[in-house]
């Protein structure tokens, strides 16, 4: 026998509780809103773990850029730690080089004449790109770049390179800020990761961890919704009427559905193709040229008592282990005056080597970062407590060579329809989503006040 479907109303229905989601729900809580989230929780790809004085981000590690997510951190109060001094470096052969000095990197480091020339050359390929992709968009010379940049893989940097280590560092570098190998992508959006990498973390804007981790803004969104936000309620179907949209999705007591005058849809491009079966053919294509990195989070703990030597590193490239990179979320903690005991580390893997990661058990995960990280700081041997394993399957959204030229596409609302995500904007990152989920809620807010006068 077939359930009953309860029936209700709304102004406007916000499917998907990650940024995008929560920041169009916060912009519209003077109307009747409510927000359908498949997961038991609250904040998408956000996810943070807390024990004492520290955290882990478990998903999305820094906030930074300008706009929406600033001004909400700003607004809501949420301290954020400070990473002015702090430093990236890479570890080689058993040696730690902060990357943001060339000159280090090339000659402090342990490697052979092949190898420092090999770098060298990716380094030029990628410092030549980078600035072009930080200047204004309309400027022409920085169009002609970009463009060539959209039509070229990653592993353009990697043509002609002998080197071993080389490569192995270039697919490092893509897996753990993309999620992907540099065959996959198009070359910009990697250019530009490459570049922050490659910088002082001082000339990024707003670069920070908030205290708490990033999860503390969302949980803050979250309470403000309060029972407009509904928890594990997939939903099913979104389809155009009349006079608005129908969405049908499942909760607790079975089947339901929603009739409003808006929607807006921030879910990932897969499952937005998914509950929208009827999408006009554009749409459809620039979702499915939407690719997703994947990634394997091993989260610790630790115990250690007084100064350590990698209190002053954000994170650490690490391209010759079973992780691609350590982020030490507590380096925003540590200022001048005694150090506080203890401290929280991340250790990452994406692309090809999540791939392999994902057919393991978490046990196999962990025992294998746990050998890794305490070969690259033995004083942690006895210091770790029990590693936090987290597989996402579905993370930064990357484009392959010719694949974003669909995307403007999405940035267009279908009537009633509005779309949300990271993915509309060309450097996808927590910033972009949260501004696009504020555009979104903006736009219906002014299209309702039109209607209603």
């Amino acid at each position: 026998m077939t359930e009953p479907t309860h029936e209700h109303t709304a102004d406007v229905v916000v499917i998907g509780a990650g940024i995008a989601g929560l920041m169009a729900a916060t912009t519209l809580s003077d109307r009747d809103v409510v927000v359908l989230e498949a997961t038991g929780r609250a904040g998408g790809r956000v996810e943070s773990v807390r024990r004492g004085d520290y955290w882990i981000n478990l998903g999305t590690q820094f906030t930074e850029g300008t706009g929406t997510l600033i001004e909400a951190l700003e607004r809501h109060r949420v301290p954020m730690g400070t990473l002015a001094g702090k430093k990236v470096a890479l570890a080689l052969h058993g040696k730690q080089v902060d990357t943001s000095n060339p000159f280090g990197l090339m000659f402090r480091s342990r490697m052979t004449i092949k190898d420092r020339v090999g770098l060298a050359i990716v380094g030029a390929r990628i410092l030549a790109a980078a600035p072009f992709l930080q200047m204004n968009p309309d400027n022409p010379l920085a169009k002609r770049v970009r463009a060539k940049l959209d039509t070229l893989s990653a592993s353009y940097v990697l043509r002609g390179i002998g080197s071993e280590v080389a490569r192995d560092m270039v697919r490092s570098w893509s897996g753990q800020w993309m999620g992907c190998e540099p065959e996959e992508t198009a070359a910009t959006q990697f250019v530009f990761s490459m570049g922050i990498l490659l910088t002082d973390p001082a000339k990024v804007p707003n670069f920070s961890l908030p205290e708490g981790g990033n999860q503390t803004l969302t949980d803050i969104l979250a309470a403000d919704l309060g029972d407009r936000l509904r928890l594990n309620s997939p939903v099913k179907s979104v389809e155009r009427t009349d006079d608005g949209v129908v969405v049908g999705y499942e909760d607790e007591n079975g089947p339901a559905r929603i009739r409003a005058r808006r929607a807006i849809v921030a879910v990932p491009g897969d499952v937005a193709v998914k509950i929208m079966p009827d999408l006009p053919s554009a749409y459809r294509k620039a979702f499915d040229d939407i690719h997703y990195g994947r990634y394997v989070v091993v989260g610790y703990f630790t115990h250690e008592e007084g100064p350590q030597r990698w209190d002053d590193h954000i994170a650490v490239s690490t391209p010759q282990l079973s992780f691609q990179a350590m982020f030490n979320h507590a380096a925003a903690l540590r200022g001048p005056g005694p150090r506080k005991s203890g401290g929280a580390l991340a250790c990452f893997a994406g692309g090809a080597v999540a791939d392999k990661l994902f057919e393991l058990t978490d046990e196999e995960i962990v025992n294998r970062f746990t050998a890794d990280l305490l070969s690259l700081y033995p004083e942690l041997e006895g210091k770790l407590d029990a590693g936090i394993v987290r597989r996402h399957r579905r993370v930064v959204p990357f484009w392959a060579p010719g694949g974003r030229a669909s995307l403007p596409t999405l940035r267009h609302h279908l009537g009633p329809l509005h779309l949300a995500g990271d993915y509309q904007l060309d450097m996808p990152s927590l910033a972009d989503a949260a501004s696009s989920g504020e555009r979104a809620a903006e736009q219906i807010l002014a299209d309702l006040s039109r209607s209603e006068h």
